[in-house]
């Protein structure tokens, strides 16, 4: 029988480990919003970030918190070289080819990484890495609580700048109208690439707090890439903010579930869910219709 502790305790794990989630999604659902294209790759540039903060951490010992500055801004120059040579050629291409280009990338970036790193499972042992904070009855793993804070931060810090700045308000006016933003005198090119280095690059801080507690390996973005995509439905298109409160209820969703039914299932309920909100709702929690 589930007891309420027991209870509470999975609501907050999943509201921790689904921070992670939303900032994964988060960034494929501002590509999606400002670009309109489907980027299959978005998982695996999650994993370059996770690779390296391991390898920071292997080699010279730094925490996998201080390599965030480092992943976002690797994984951003290589987003922003990505979109320049690959994705903005195919903008207006018939979306089976921007599909086909996509998974190109994805096989490119995952077996290229399997071929370099080898396939092994890899993981990141801290000394604060088995820490837990108790409050009562609630058990707080001070590696998903590290990694909520940080996804915290950086939604805020994603909301002022898309809110608070002139380039975030273009990125906006872009994703809304992509002609009349030209008419405004906005780089709608130079934005195509703000937005898919910011979208990857995030995706890749995602990365770097999953290597905190979870398996590091270079089929890993797989799974995630599918989290995300479900997320960014779930929320509404294109909707950044809509995509970090879906990935907290799909997190609360997945860890509550595996209290009553097998916990290898867990992505089933969280997966019935996704289609009952399309049902019902097919613009998603936030998507507007039109």
């Amino acid at each position: 029988m589930v007891s309420p502790a027991d209870l509470v305790n999975a609501i907050v794990s999943g509201i921790l480990v689904g921070s992670v989630y939303s900032l994964i999604a988060m960034g494929l659902a501002l590509i999606w919003g400002v670009m309109n294209i489907i980027n299959f790759a978005h998982g695996d540039f999650m994993m370059l970030g996770a690779f390296i903060a391991y390898w920071m951490f292997r080699l010279f010992g730094l925490d996998p918190l201080l390599c965030i500055p480092l992943s976002f801004g690797t994984i951003f120059l290589l987003g922003v070289l990505v979109q320049k040579g690959i994705i903005d050629r195919i903008l207006e291409a018939p979306l089976i080819s921007q599909i086909a280009a996509t998974f190109a990338l994805v096989l490119i970036i995952r077996y290229g990484a399997e071929a370099w790193f080898g396939p092994f499972t890899r993981r990141i042992v801290t000394g604060y890495s088995g820490e837990v904070i108790n409050l009562g009855s609630i058990i707080l793993p001070l590696t998903r609580l590290l990694a909520f804070v940080v996804s915290i931060i950086v939604a805020l810090a994603l909301y002022l700048f898309l809110t608070r700045t002139y380039v975030g308000t273009a990125l906006r006016a872009t994703s809304q109208d992509r002609e009349a933003a030209q008419l405004h005198g906005i780089n709608v090119s130079a934005m195509y690439k703000l937005a898919f280095g910011l979208g990857v690059g995030i995706a890749a801080i995602g990365g770097v707090l999953l290597s905190t507690f979870y398996p590091i390996y270079p089929e890993m973005g797989a799974y995630f890439c599918l989290l995300a995509f479900i997320i960014v439905v779930f929320g509404g298109f294109g909707s950044v903010f809509g995509a970090y409160v879906s990935g907290l209820i799909i997190g609360v969703t997945q860890c509550v579930s595996a209290l009553f039914i097998m916990p290898t299932l867990k992505d089933v309920v969280a997966f019935l869910l996704f289609i009952l909100i399309i049902l019902f709702k097919p613009t998603g929690l936030f998507g507007k219709g039109g």
